[in-house]
């Protein structure tokens, strides 16, 4: 389908974008296991094959990466670019990143703040994968060996940046 509108702003940062060229070199590709497209900048954990597939984390595990954003993938109608299923899923294993806070997620995040990651009951405004400042009344988990390098509110792109053997906790 061709593209009929163009938006007069544009965004400095959008989800799964690489924050910087310091640790960026790390990015592994996959294919996904689940039956749902991936949104780029969400965090997926290593599948049955673990040098081929990936999911996205549904409790603690170690973290594989981030989704990485890819002018490939179709927009959606609802304006998210996504990893179509049986597509390759570029994924950041170490490195920064930008990510989109989950609306739900507490008023700020700061590079003091814990990084979590949903794991379960994704309403609107979240997803499995995405990532927030607290743990949701135990629906999103701590993530470790990640930290945030800029800070933000609930619904703004941040850059996370992860180290190789983060874990889901």
């Amino acid at each position: 389908m061709p593209q009929l509108s163009y938006p007069t702003d544009t965004t400095n940062a959008f989800a799964g974008m690489l924050a910087d060229n310091e640790r960026n070199s790390d990015i592994l590709s996959r294919q996904s296991e689940d039956a749902v497209a991936h949104p780029h900048g969400v965090a997926v954990v290593v599948g049955t094959d673990p040098e081929r597939q990936v999911l996205l984390p549904t409790g603690a595990a170690n973290l594989l990466g981030v989704v990485v954003h890819s002018h490939a993938a179709e927009v959606g109608s609802d304006d998210l670019n996504l990893v179509n299923l049986n597509d390759t899923i570029n994924v950041l294993h170490e490195g920064r990143i930008f990510v989109e806070l989950e609306t739900g997620s507490p008023s700020v995040v700061a590079m003091t703040t814990g990084v979590f990651v949903r794991v379960a009951n994704a309403g609107a405004g979240e997803g499995i994968g995405r990532f927030r400042g607290d743990v949701d009344g135990g629906d999103a988990l701590t993530v470790t060996g990640a930290r945030w390098i800029t800070s933000g509110a609930a619904g703004d792109v941040v850059v996370l940046e992860i180290d190789k053997g983060a874990t889901i906790a």
